[in-house]
């Protein structure tokens, strides 16, 4: 398979995706804090949202993959080994005692249903009393799963990142989380229709937690030249310096520079694509108050790391100052939720910076944040708004009649995807984009 990401918004010509499905339905309010959600999700409306979020992808040309089946793919092709390892790395890190052998046996569809959906204790017939079924059967609102699911793979920027010509391997920061990155690798590196080069994926699980904890929403590709990297609440000083040094430089020799935004530690500003994400040529949406600064307090600072050299702080120097050094003078930044402070903070909240670019100035955002498409109006761009009360016919004119206009904001409604806490960016995983001029 072709993969190449040198740029956040060239032409998008492949995108991975996970499709919500019993994952999410399996989720109640007694797991949200584990699982990282504020609350749980309405699975129609959820399902039906992100179908019109690719459909949109698809009608700009893009060849949309889905996870779930280059997984089963995977399993078959995969060798017994590799599959048994994949397993038992699961089972283990989940505390399912004595499951692992017991899901070796399973078909390939129903494998990997078993590791996005979970398996439920009641799945597993003839399998050995063990205490810690006793104890979940004894909590006050039973614990239903051996292996809880994955409610957050739908959010497919975060396990695995391409940069460049490979896939960096993520590490995730939460444990409710920490097995996507090695099922999205495996379907990736076994999948007879992918095998992609993967990179920075060997076992480090052994280190501190500060020195594994990386997620692709804080990793920007600027150019091939350049990365900015968002030093957060998911991804820490050490694991960049880690990726820069141990894989980044050595595997690209036309990068030159990795930036680091020093962001606080804090759900509402997770990843760095919560407060910005490129939407044209010189060109990106953000959170003015942090980006910029706001009540005479300075923007987020910047450190630099350089081949070859040691990393060094960007004294006085914005995330908007390191992007107009890289893109040039005339870089801009378009305030998420407009000039208004009530609205910025709103619509940040609501994913309004968190925008995935379908080609240069086309883009995809959800419809409630009217005050950051009245912004990007006045930058030139039209809403064209997509709905699943249109006709299929109607929606592919419309999308078809966005991407003819100069720049294009195509909205769609995300009331449920939006709860989940993250927007189109999060939703997608960029498999190769074409190269700018």
């Amino acid at each position: 398979m072709k993969i190449g990401i040198d740029s956040e918004i060239g032409p998008l010509e492949r995108v991975l995706v996970h499709r919500p499905g019993e994952e999410i339905v399996r989720m109640t309010q007694h797991e949200l804090e584990r699982m990282l959600f504020d609350d749980i999700l309405a699975p129609d409306e959820t399902v039906a949202e992100h179908d019109l979020m690719t459909e949109i992808m698809t009608e700009a040309g893009a060849s949309v993959l889905r996870l779930h089946d280059l997984l089963v793919e995977a399993l078959l092709a995969a060798s017994a080994s590799e599959r048994t390892a994949l397993v038992h790395r699961v089972c283990e890190h989940e505390g399912a005692q004595g499951v692992a052998d017991h899901m070796q046996a399973w078909s390939a569809q129903r494998l990997a249903n078993g590791l996005i959906h979970g398996v439920g204790w009641d799945e597993l017939e003839g399998l050995p009393p063990s205490l810690a079924r006793i104890r979940a059967a004894a909590e006050p609102h039973a614990v239903r799963f051996a292996v809880p699911p994955l409610p957050n793979l739908m959010f497919m920027r975060d396990p695995c990142i391409t940069i460049y010509d490979r896939v960096v391997v993520g590490r995730m920061a939460s444990p409710a989380r920490a097995r996507e990155a090695w099922v999205v690798s495996f379907a990736l590196r076994h999948a007879p229709s992918a095998r992609v080069p993967l990179c920075f994926e060997s076992d480090d699980s052994s280190r501190a937690a500060r020195f594994r904890s990386l997620e692709g929403g804080d990793v920007l590709v600027l150019s091939p030249s350049a990365v900015m990297i968002g030093c957060s609440q998911r991804t820490t000083a050490q694991t960049i310096q880690r990726l820069a040094e141990e894989a980044l430089f050595p595997l690209h020799p036309r990068l030159q520079r990795v930036y680091a935004v020093l962001m606080p530690e804090a759900r509402s500003i997770m990843h760095l694509d919560t407060i910005l994400t490129q939407i044209d040529r010189g060109l990106f949406l953000g959170h003015q108050p942090l980006l910029l600064g706001h009540g005479g307090r300075p923007g987020l600072s910047v450190a630099r790391l350089e081949r070859g050299r040691p990393p060094r702080a960007c004294a006085g120097a914005s995330a908007l100052d390191a992007l107009r050094d890289e893109l040039g003078p005339d870089t801009r930044l378009v305030p998420c939720g407009g000039d208004d402070p009530l609205h910025q903070e709103r619509e940040q909240w609501t994913d309004g910076a968190n925008a995935v670019a379908v080609g240069p100035g086309h883009i995809i955002l959800y419809a409630r944040n009217t005050h950051t498409i009245r912004a990007l109006a006045h930058h030139g761009f039209e809403e064209v708004r997509v709905s699943v009360s249109q006709p299929a016919l109607q929606r592919r004119v419309v999308i078809a009649e966005g991407l003819a206009k100069p720049r294009a904001v195509f909205s769609f409604s995300g009331s449920e995807l939006s709860r989940a806490r993250g927007g189109g960016r999060c939703l997608t995983m960029p498999l190769a984009r074409a190269a700018l001029d």
